[in-house]
């Protein structure tokens, strides 16, 4: 039941935003009494950090699932961002439930060791396809943590630049 909570909790959060949608509407979609969500969630940003911790998941999941298809450094990076990029649609809703994340976890200490293993994972992503294109003679990288982090905001950056299109 937690699980299908996340799920809807989700795809509202994702769609309206997270400061513009109440438990209540939350509850509502699910077909269950605010009450539950309280008991499973606590707060409001409980079940923000759940929904968080689900994408997480799930990314982490999509991304390694790719990276095993891959076999080869020179398509890796593609192969990663393959695995974020599902569509359009589902895209944009994710984008902006991140961005909801990212202002949370700037704004919240009760969200930093989520922000800090979120950071951890992506960027370990990202330094593995870098790693294996170094050894692979494909990429020439002093360092591939610097590297990571550099590949990943260059990533993040052009799903933030697409976001803000108006023909997306």
């Amino acid at each position: 039941r937690r699980a299908e909570l996340i799920r809807v909790a989700y795809k509202l959060l994702a769609r309206d935003g997270v400061h513009r949608v109440p438990l209540q509407q939350i509850s509502s979609e699910a077909g269950v009494s605010k009450g539950l969500l309280i008991y499973h969630f606590q707060t409001k940003d409980g079940l923000v950090l759940a929904s968080l911790e689900w994408v997480l998941e799930s990314t982490e999941a999509r991304i390694r699932e790719h990276l095993a298809e891959s076999g080869d450094p020179a398509t890796a990076i593609s192969k990663v961002v393959d695995a974020v990029w599902i569509g359009p649609e589902a895209n944009h809703d994710f984008f902006r439930f991140y961005l909801d994340g990212v202002e949370h976890e700037a704004r919240s200490p009760e969200f930093d060791e989520f922000a800090d293993r979120a950071r951890s994972i992506m960027n370990s992503f990202y330094q593995e396809v870098i790693v294996a294109g170094v050894d692979a003679g494909v990429l020439d990288v002093e360092d591939p943590t610097v590297a990571a982090i550099q590949m990943r905001a260059v990533i993040e950056g052009t799903f933030l630049q697409w976001l803000q299109t108006s023909d997306w």
